[in-house]
């Protein structure tokens, strides 16, 4: 964050320049708090005119800003990236701050004010909301119902045992919710998997890995996802992007194109048929009953699908590996269309 939103060598106001609000606005935007005051389900709170009430304003972010002043790179170095950010309280402003509703005193030094200021961010009733809808939105499903984000976030503010923020808490609730364990899940349930998430677990699926040596960024580029190349503060996709003419959120719809699908698709069929180096993947389960369609299918229904796969699709598929010529392509045809198949491509 020094380099990606400009907190390194933001310095109290002077001729040598001045607090940079960047990282101040996007931390409470982005990573906690987010624009608007919520309900603990996630709602918006309204104000008498029915209007949604702004968590902070310009004020808010100019003191933040103050407050987070004086963090340079290592020995005032130019981008070193090989140590934390460090403290230089000549550079940090002093003064009285207040926001949020806290006040930090005068005269604390970088440290302090860092401290205090991710205190009073933790303490923010919006947080835990906040924190498990996208948490939800992440692991199960996109479009969580309100009671599903209040009882995670009830268990963000207090694990059982007066903790707030226990983050292994919050997951075994996100893991464990009866939202998230329906088998029986409503149409507007799961979430798409974004390419990373698609392409390496269909090669887990396979009893595969991923080889060290990998040539896979360029491909996962050509899918919008370039490994750990993100390219704004928003991560690859926005956390609020709706489906097109659809009230519903879908994040991952946002790299979702015409073109990338055929690209995905192409991804997939290289894994079954030319792993090459880039991963190791052992077919023996499914070609040891290659000979046999239902067992076939069953085998990639279990795989892929955890036993799920509706009968229609069954046939369909039974129809597409008659046709096929051979072991191998049966088994590739059966893997290839369900992978491709909106039920793998969306996790439920």
């Amino acid at each position: 964050m020094g380099k990606y939103l400009d907190l390194a060598n933001s310095t109290k106001p002077g001729p040598g320049g001045g607090a940079n609000e960047n990282y101040a606005r996007e931390v409470m935007q982005l990573f906690s708090i987010g624009l608007y005051m919520l309900n603990p389900d996630g709602s918006q709170q309204l104000d008498p005119q029915g209007h949604p009430i702004p968590t902070y304003d310009q004020s808010t972010i100019q003191q933040v800003a103050l407050a987070l002043t004086g963090w340079i790179y290592l020995n005032h170095a130019w981008e070193d990236f090989s140590a934390p950010l460090q403290p230089f309280d000549a550079n940090h402003d002093m003064t009285q701050k207040t926001f949020l509703g806290c006040t930090l005193p005068a005269n604390q030094n970088t440290t302090q004010d860092m401290n205090s200021f991710l205190d009073c961010l933790f303490s923010h009733p919006n947080v835990g909301p906040f924190v498990s809808t996208r948490l939800i939105r992440s692991l199960v499903t996109s479009n969580p119902s309100p009671a599903y984000i209040q009882r995670v976030a009830t268990v963000f503010n207090d694990n059982g045992s007066g903790v707030r923020g226990d983050l292994r808490a919050v997951v075994t609730a996100i893991l464990t919710d009866a939202e998230a364990r329906n088998d029986a899940a409503p149409p507007t349930s799961g979430r798409l998997k974004d390419p990373i998430y698609h392409i390496v677990s269909f090669a887990r699926a396979l009893n595969g890995s991923v080889s060290p040596n990998n040539g896979l960024p360029w491909l996962f580029s050509q899918l919008a996802q370039t490994p750990l190349t993100p390219p704004s503060v928003f991560s690859f996709y926005s956390p609020l992007y709706r489906i097109p003419q659809s009230p519903l959120f879908g994040p991952e719809f946002q790299i979702y194109t015409p073109t990338e699908s055929v690209l995905r698709g192409n991804f997939l069929w290289g894994i079954i048929s030319n792993p090459a180096t880039d991963f190791t993947i052992d077919l023996s389960p499914f070609t040891s009953v290659a000979g046999n369609t239902p067992q076939l299918i069953d085998a990639v229904d279990q795989a892929l699908l955890h036993g799920r796969m509706p009968q229609a699709m069954r046939q369909s598929l039974a129809n597409a590996i008659a046709a096929q010529q051979d072991d191998n392509n049966r088994v590739q045809t059966a893997l290839y269309l369900t992978a491709l198949s909106g039920l793998y491509a969306v996790q439920y």
